[in-house]
């Protein structure tokens, strides 16, 4: 057993995306933490960072839940819960238009478009939400937001005058932008964009060439979902006296939902940072003797403004060690810029558990026990060493 000093632990994972959610994750790590003896000392702080979870994230942290009809990224039927507290309110991008661990085709990644996204924001204007954020990860959608805008009331026409839909590979028949319809309230309301990547909408490292094939896309679709939003931003930036947005940094979160919200006068931020302070990390984090944290996949995308690495970060800023236990490790040996004192990834020990939830737990447990023990005995020893 460890020495029973009542140095703090602070659990702050995200979720093992398509195995376990951010809360499991801290019941297994406080599994862990009770096998050597510290589970009074565990401070759980399962965290978001606009992806898949962060209305969940939002509720446990005090917000109320409201249940809202949509569609999802094909026009069909769906519900979502966004979290409110007063007149603010929390949108997940994932719970509308998400692909919902479904293998998309070519074909949905093409046609999926983000118009449930907009009614939501409608319904929650018309109800009087002066100040609403949009996580924006998790999402099948490509269409560099149109669906959105359309939804809130611009009208996208082609060369005949016709309406387009919305979706992506439609965006290359656009050729008139109508922006007298958008919603009245737009003007007054707070629009804030929570991502967790800081790519550009357009570009070599743009929502296309970067995120596309995740959902479904192939080299074909690529091509014409670049060229598509490509063409969106250059008759739209005019239309509304906004050129050039689709090269700021952030703006290709969601396939182009981010660029979309600046457009509209939206703030983009740091997903990781706004769900980090809405859930008070920083005062629990202070004072603490080891932060363990984690999620499904480390990769040099992680350390673009993942939560684990937001966590890391704010933790390194308190003077307060961070190592995590991820499900996969794809940083380079010699990565610059990994905030972590040590990363342990669980795939190393069973690669069966990427297809085996009980086997994460399993191993989670047993990796934060170990690291638990060696990291906080470090600490101790440092400790007792500069008395």
């Amino acid at each position: 057993m460890l020495n029973p000093e009542p140095t703090r632990i602070v659990l702050a994972p995200d979720k093992f995306k398509g195995s376990l959610t951010a809360a499991e994750v801290v019941e297994s790590m406080t599994s862990g933490c009770a096998d050597v003896g510290v589970r009074d000392r565990c401070v759980p702080l399962a965290i978001a960072d606009g992806g898949d979870g962060s209305v969940e994230a939002a509720l446990r942290s005090g917000w109320s839940a409201r249940r809202l009809s949509s569609v999802d990224a094909w026009g069909l039927a769906c519900t979502t819960t966004v979290a409110v507290a007063g007149s603010r309110a929390i949108v997940e991008v994932a719970s509308i238009c998400g692909m919902a661990g479904k293998r998309l085709s070519p074909q949905q990644a093409l046609t999926a478009s983000s118009f449930g996204v907009g009614l939501v924001i409608a319904a929650l204007l018309d109800d009087g939400f002066d100040d609403i954020t949009v996580g924006l990860g998790g999402s099948a959608t490509t269409d560099g937001g149109a669906g959105m805008l359309a939804a809130l009331g611009m009208n996208l026409r082609d060369a005949a005058g016709m309406t387009i839909e919305p979706a992506g590979v439609r965006l290359l028949s656009l050729a008139e932008v109508d922006t007298t319809g958008l919603h009245s309230r737009l003007g007054s309301a707070r629009l804030t964009m929570a991502c967790d990547v800081d790519n550009p909408m357009v570009g070599i490292d743009g929502s296309a060439e970067v995120f596309a094939r995740q959902k479904g896309a192939d080299d074909e679709a690529v091509r014409l979902l670049s060229a598509g939003l490509a063409h969106l931003a250059e008759m739209v930036g005019p239309a509304v006296d906004r050129i050039g947005l689709h090269r700021t940094p952030g703006s290709g979160a969601a396939g182009g939902l981010a660029w979309a919200g600046l457009i509209l006068g939206a703030d983009l931020g740091s997903g990781a940072e706004l769900f980090l302070d809405m859930l008070g990390a920083r005062e629990l984090i202070a004072g603490a003797g080891l932060v363990l944290t984690g999620e499904g996949r480390l990769d040099g995308q992680s350390l673009r403004g993942k939560a684990p690495v937001g966590v890391a970060a704010l933790a390194a800023e308190l003077a307060v060690p961070t190592v995590a236990a991820v499900g996969s490790n794809r940083l380079a040996p010699d990565s610059s810029g990994s905030p972590f004192a040590e990363v342990v990834a669980i795939d190393r020990i069973d690669p069966r558990c990427v297809d085996d939830p009980a086997l994460t737990r399993t191993l989670l447990r047993r990796v934060t026990a170990d690291l638990v023990t060696r990291h906080l005995a470090s600490a101790t020893a440092e400790f007792e060493g500069v008395l």
